[in-house]
């Protein structure tokens, strides 16, 4: 289960959650996310991957828009609704500004990065600095994990058995 306060940092949990080496919306086919080379044979790996529902396709809807395909292009492929690939979006846009800004990380552009779910380890891919600097410079720069009450008897009554989910909201 992925809880979040948005969709964006709950779809990077649960990506995180499938236990399958990935850390959030990463990318399949660009290694090096400072210098995303398109060539015709990666875009039409990602139209294939895109018409086609499969396991991977999230992924592949991150990596067309790092290739920098549009909503309405991924949408006449994949069919996805415009508000959920709008969201993905966002979440590449994010990374491609830490990318651009990945010596100069200002504290706004730290939280609203966390805010989209990315955790530490991914952020130290991004800018290439270990999980525990990672871990120290989003510290030292104040932004701490918050925990939220999931109330589950929807306040109907006392709730014997409430949980609670990590986040990085104000």
């Amino acid at each position: 289960m992925a809880i979040g306060r948005t969709f964006k940092e709950a779809l990077q949990k649960g990506l995180r959650s499938l236990e399958i080496k990935k850390f959030g919306l990463e990318s399949i086919l660009f290694n090096n996310l400072e210098d995303i080379k398109v060539v015709k044979e990666v875009l039409d790996k990602i139209y294939q991957k895109l018409k086609t529902p499969n396991a991977e396709r999230i992924f592949y809807i991150g990596d067309a828009f790092r290739a920098k395909l549009d909503i309405e292009k991924i949408h006449d492929f994949t069919k996805i609704d415009r508000w959920f690939l709008h969201n993905i979006k966002e979440i590449i846009d994010c990374e491609r500004e830490l990318v651009e800004n990945k010596n100069n990380i200002t504290p706004e552009l730290l939280r609203r990065a966390k805010e989209y779910g990315f955790c530490d380890r991914q952020l130290g891919k991004i800018l290439s600095v270990d999980e525990v600097k990672m871990y120290n410079l989003r510290k030292s720069m104040g932004i701490t994990v918050d925990f939220k009450l999931v109330d589950t008897c929807a306040a109907e009554f006392m709730a014997y058995t409430p949980y609670f989910y990590s986040t990085y909201d104000k």
